[in-house]
């Protein structure tokens, strides 16, 4: 045995024993490079407590109940406050209306309502528009009216409106449609020339070639309530040109008059909102307010019947007014509205309530 472990012992080299000592540090390095990366690796996860996955689970279904309540409302819009929204290119839209009014006094400057002889008024309008390109679209509006006053009546077409409407944004989730509007009045209707027995109800028109830029916005609300809602507002501001007239006209006057009118600058704001029932039927209400700077005259004013000299213009005058309307909507292409229109408050401004009836239809 002795000399065995001697000729073993004779038989390991250095070179040998150098390989062994280097195989060992290889070995050691490894076995703590693997136990570094094991203590820095993460914990496996764990599943979260029951108490976290009830609490889930009831949200889910919260949120799902909600869903299920929901619906895509269809909106005809309110009957007077514009949308913001553009007729898309190759697509129309058409509105016919009826208003039936009834005007029982005038404001006078303190805001009192004073009595007249009842004016009654049955006014059509047609409104057409139509897309041209995926930001323009353009719009016309056609009036008539027939006017009664005591045992007097008259009937006569009104002014035209054209207009250019301007896609600034369309309407996303959380942000509304922006719209600017251009438009202008065409002085179709009946304004001079009047015929004094019949009280001035011959008069349909303005005379004045009026230019108005109005600022409108839209936006549909689905997350506040099951009911979706929609709400708009427009700024309007016009500006009349100049009107010659003679005789008894749209702005006072009388036998001999003759000379120029030069109508006020108005304002105007309309707010509306819509409120869903269900998919089809809607509750809608606007809320008005309008305002013109005074209509000055220069030239002969001439006289009336009884020969006291005639007056010509008005003073600065506001009105505020609402009105509420319950829609139906067939289909996301059709709707009906039916509502009243009436004032509030006024000064030196008409006090007066009426019957709208309107449909729209687009395709």
């Amino acid at each position: 045995m002795d000399n065995i472990l001697f000729f073993v012992a004779k038989n390991i080299t250095p070179a040998s024993e150098m390989k062994q000592k280097l195989q060992f540090a290889l070995l050691f390095m490894l076995l703590l490079m693997t136990s570094f990366l094991h203590a820095q690796s993460p914990p496996p996860s764990q599943p979260p407590p029951i108490s976290v996955v009830d609490k889930q689970l009831a949200q889910a279904q919260a949120d799902f109940e909600i869903a299920k309540k929901m619906f895509n409302p269809y909106y005809a819009g309110p009957l007077l406050t514009p949308s913001a929204h553009n007729v898309p290119p190759g697509h129309f839209n058409i509105q016919p209306y009826i208003f039936f009014t009834n005007t029982f006094a005038q404001f006078n400057d303190n805001r009192r309502s004073v009595n007249i002889t009842d004016i009654w008024q049955l006014k059509g309008s047609f409104i057409y528009q139509m897309g041209l390109l995926s930001w323009l679209d353009f719009t016309a509006t056609f009036n008539g009216e027939y006017n009664w006053q005591g045992n007097q009546s008259s009937g006569n077409i009104g002014d035209t409106q054209v207009e250019l409407g301007i896609q600034l944004m369309k309407e996303q989730p959380y942000r509304p449609a922006l719209r600017v509007t251009i438009s202008e009045n065409l002085p179709t209707g009946r304004y001079e020339k009047l015929n004094p027995t019949k009280s001035g109800i011959q008069s349909t028109g303005s005379g004045s070639y009026a230019t108005s830029i109005s600022f409108n916005i839209t936006k549909v609300i689905w997350w506040i309530s099951t009911h979706p809602f929609s709400v708009r507002a427009s700024f309007n501001y016009t500006i009349p040109t100049m009107v010659y007239v003679q005789g008894l006209n749209a702005y006072g006057g009388g036998f001999g008059t003759s000379g120029k009118v030069k109508p006020g600058n108005s304002i105007a704001i309309d707010t509306s909102i819509e409120l869903s029932f269900t998919q089809h039927w809607v509750l809608a209400i606007d809320l008005v307010y309008t305002y013109q700077n005074q209509s000055t005259f220069s030239g002969h004013k001439g006289r009336t019947a009884a020969g006291t000299t005639a007056s010509v213009g008005a003073p600065s005058n506001d009105n505020l007014s609402c009105a509420p309307a319950i829609e139906y909507n067939p289909t996301e292409y059709m709707g009906f509205l039916f509502g009243a229109w009436f004032t509030i408050t006024g000064r030196n401004s008409s006090d007066f309530i009426a019957a709208v009836l309107t449909m729209t239809y687009f395709w």
